[in-house]
C-alpha cells in the first residue's frame, strides 16, 4: 500500500528561508529544507519513514517510479528509478539517516549561500541532487537511485544495503554514490579504504593482585606482543603516505575491578585497510609476531577499481570540464556507503557536493554546489549510451 507524506506534515515541517529561491535548474531547495527539517536520525524509525515517505511523493509526482523494501528489523529503503525495474545502467546511491544532534540542527538556515543543519552535508543535500537528477531524467535515462536509512549507524549499514542488493537492486555498468567529504571538496573519490575490528587477546590466570607470583599476567604479555607487531608492521612503512593499512589500538580491556588481575587481557584494532591482500597480510602478521589470539571481523569492503576504467574516466574527463572549479581525483580513508557495493565488481565512485563540518553544530552544505551537481549530472547522463 502506498504511503503518502500529507501536505499538513509537509506545511508543519517547512521553513521559511530568505535566500532559498532557486535558480533555473538546480534542485528544488524546499524539499532539502524539508528533508533537514526531519529528525531522522538512525535509531529514530518513524523519522526515517516519513523520510523515505517524502522522497517517494516527491518523487512519484515527477513521475518516477518508487518501491520501497522492508527489512526483517522494519527498517524501510527506498529504490528509485527514471523507468519500472531493478535493475538500470546506473545507480545512484545515498542515506537519509543522520548522525543525533540537538533541536536547533533540524532548524535548518541560510547565510550566505551556505544551508546549515544536520544532514545539510551528510548527506540530505547529495540525496536531494540525485532526486532532481532523477526527476529530469525521466524516460530520457536508464537511472535508477537507492536511498538507505542506516548508514550512520556504525556498521549498521549492512541491513538496508544488503537487502536491496540481494533482492536484485543492482546497476548494469557503474555506482555512484553520493555522501560527504568533509572538508574536501572538487573531488572525484576513486577508492576508498576498507574497515575492520580485529581483537588481539592474551590469556593467563586471573585472581587476587596481592599475590601476582601465583598468578599469570596476560596484560604484559599483551603489551610485549603489541609491540613486536607494530615494529613489525611498521618497518617498511613511510610514516608520510597516508594511503596505506592502518591499525589503530581504540581499546584496551581487562579487569574491571583494580585489585584484580583479569584472565584474559584485549587490545581492539580498528583497521583501515586499501586492499583485501592488505587485510589479509595484517591478521597472518599479527598471529605470527604475537603468538596471541586473533579474532577479525571485516566489516566494509575496500573500494578497489581498475586502473583506467573507461566509466570513471569519462566521468572525470566531464567532471573537470563542466563543473565550476574542475575536478580532481581523490581517495577516501573513511567509509561510505559505496562499501556495500564494492564486491559487485563493477565501477564505483564516491562524490560529493561542497560543505563541511558534518556531525558538528556548524554542519552546512553550499546551495551553488547542490545546484551545479544536479545540472551536470542530468546533462551527464542523458548522453551516456
Amino acid at each position: 500500500m502506498k504511503t503518502r507524506f500529507t501536505k499538513s506534515v509537509a506545511v508543519a515541517m517547512a521553513t521559511s528561508l530568505i535566500g532559498l529561491t532557486a535558480p533555473a535548474g538546480g534542485i528544488d531547495r524546499q524539499l532539502l529544507t524539508d528533508l533537514i527539517a526531519l529528525p531522522s536520525v538512525t535509531g529514530h524509525a518513524q523519522e526515517l519513514s516519513r523520510g523515505i515517505d517524502m522522497l517517494r511523493t516527491w518523487l512519484e509526482a515527477r513521475g518516477v517510479t518508487c518501491t520501497v523494501e522492508v527489512n526483517e528489523d522494519g527498517r524501510k529503503g527506498l529504490y528509485a528509478a527514471t523507468s519500472p525495474g531493478k535493475v538500470h545502467d546506473y545507480l545512484f546511491v545515498s542515506h537519509v539517516d543522520v548522525v543525533p544532534a540537538p533541536p536547533a540542527l533540524f532548524k535548518p538556515r541560510v547565510e550566505n549561500g551556505r544551508i546549515f543543519g544536520r544532514g545539510a552535508c551528510d548527506t540530505k543535500g547529495n540525496v536531494v541532487v540525485v532526486c532532481q537528477v532523477l526527476a529530469n531524467l525521466v524516460g530520457k535515462a536508464s537511472v535508477g537511485l537507492f536511498v538507505a536509512t542506516d548508514e550512520e549507524g556504525g556498521g549498521g549499514g549492512h541491513g538496508t544495503p544488503e537487502m536491496m542488493i540481494t533482492r536484485g537492486y543492482v546497476p548494469r555498468r557503474f555506482i555512484l554514490v553520493g555522501d560527504t567529504a568533509g572538508e574536501e571538496p572538487g573531488q572525484l573519490f576513486t577508492a576508498e579504504k576498507g574497515h575492520a575490528h580485529i581483537d588481539l587477546i592474551a590469556h593467563g590466570k586471573g585472581g587476587h593482585s596481592s599475590r601476582p607470583w601465583a598468578l599469570d599476567n596476560p596484560i604484559p604479555k599483551l603489551c610485549a606482543a603489541y609491540l613486536r607487531f607494530r615494529d613489525a608492521w611498521n618497518s617498511n612503512v613511510d610514516p608520510n603516505e597516508h594511503w596505506r593499512t592502518v591499525l589503530s589500538p581504540t581499546i584496551i580491556a581487562g579487569s574491571k575491578v583494580s585489585n584484580v588481575i583479569p584472565d584474559d587481557a584485549t587490545m581492539h584494532f580498528s583497521c583501515r585497510y586499501i586492499s583485501m591482500a592488505d587485510y589479509e597480510r595484517v591478521i597472518r602478521v599479527m598471529k605470527e609476531t604475537t603468538g596471541l589470539e586473533v579474532k577479525a571481523r571485516p566489516g566494509r569492503h575496500p573500494v578497489e577499481n581498475r586502473p583506467g576504467d573507461p566509466e570513471i574516466a569519462a566521468l572525470l574527463k566531464a567532471m573537470g570540464e563542466k563543473l565550476p572549479g574542475g575536478i580532481r581525483e581523490g581517495r577516501m580513508s573513511a567509509a561510505t556507503d559505496a562499501s556495500y557495493y564494492a564486491r559487485l565488481g563493477l565501477p564505483i565512485v564516491i562524490f560529493t557536493a561542497d560543505g563541511g563540518e558534518p556531525h558538528s553544530d556548524r554542519e552546512w552544505g553550499l546551495l551553488k554546489s547542490f545546484d551545479d551537481y544536479a545540472d551536470f549530472f542530468t546533462d551527464y547522463l542523458s548522453t551516456r549510451r
